[in-house]
């Protein structure tokens, strides 16, 4: 094998223990879900690739597809990134929702804290906006989302009385559906609302907020680096697949 084959080796063997390495952090450390088991598929294949590298190079129509896949990957991961990087909110929305993610037992994840956090400072330039805390109860966690939610905010100052629990959600698509039920109990027609989510997860939401027939702008939340590969991979997959249902 050439120098340049066995660094390439060596690049994809590195790679896939990181891969791996990070996957098993996770599960060891958050609750479980897709975003891991992708990375830890992908850690198992560069793994491969890199030990057998000399015969899998040979196939020149795997080389291709996986090269493809990759790079499509990656290109979709960019894009989320810089489109969720770019907030749209006016500070004059009527309403605030705050979209659920992981609960550790009753705590807030980080995950879940970033939006959080990013919700109370929109409340600070926003103080009359009604906010939804929307999210159900899910495996490995205490109580739904959408309480542990509502008590942080409530503990960081937000009064009680400003904030809607939607505890019952188990996809972005409820988060929305089950949200705008209790919005449209208590706001005049016409309302605006603004929604906080992680960066990568900002288009498909604002797709499916907008299929909710909500008028809405968002505000997003970093996604901590630790996170990258599990965040990014699920959420191309999802976008991927709800492109898919809207073309067919």
């Amino acid at each position: 094998m050439s120098p340049a084959g066995r660094l390439l080796r060596w690049v994809l063997g590195l790679a896939g223990l990181a891969f791996l390495a990070n996957a098993a952090w996770l599960a060891l450390t958050r609750n479980l879900n897709l975003g891991m088991a992708l990375v830890a598929a992908v850690g198992l294949a560069l793994l491969a690739w890199g030990v057998w590298l000399e015969r899998l190079s040979r196939m020149l129509w795997l080389t291709l597809t996986c090269g493809v896949a990759a790079g499509g990957v990656i290109a979709v991961s960019v894009f989320l990134a810089v489109y969720g990087s770019i907030d749209t909110a006016t500070g004059d929305e009527d309403a605030v929702i705050v979209l659920g993610a992981a609960v550790h037992g009753s705590e807030p994840s980080n995950t879940l804290v970033g939006r959080l956090d990013a919700a109370l400072a929109y409340h600070e330039r926003n103080p009359s906006a009604l906010i939804v805390v929307s999210g159900g109860q899910g495996f490995q966690e205490d109580l739904p989302e959408g309480v542990a939610m509502r008590d942080y905010l409530v503990a960081h100052g937000v009064p009680d009385a400003e904030v809607l629990v939607e505890d019952r959600a188990s996809s972005t698509v409820e988060n929305f559906a089950f949200s705008k039920a209790l919005l449209d109990a208590r706001l005049a027609p016409g309302y605006r609302v603004v929604f906080v989510t992680d960066d990568f997860h900002v288009f498909r939401a604002g797709r499916i907020a907008a299929a909710a027939g909500l008028d809405a702008t968002h505000v997003a939340s970093s996604t901590s680096a630790y996170f990258w590969a599990s965040n990014y991979l699920r959420e191309t997959v999802a976008v991927v697949a709800s492109l898919a249902g809207t073309l067919s």
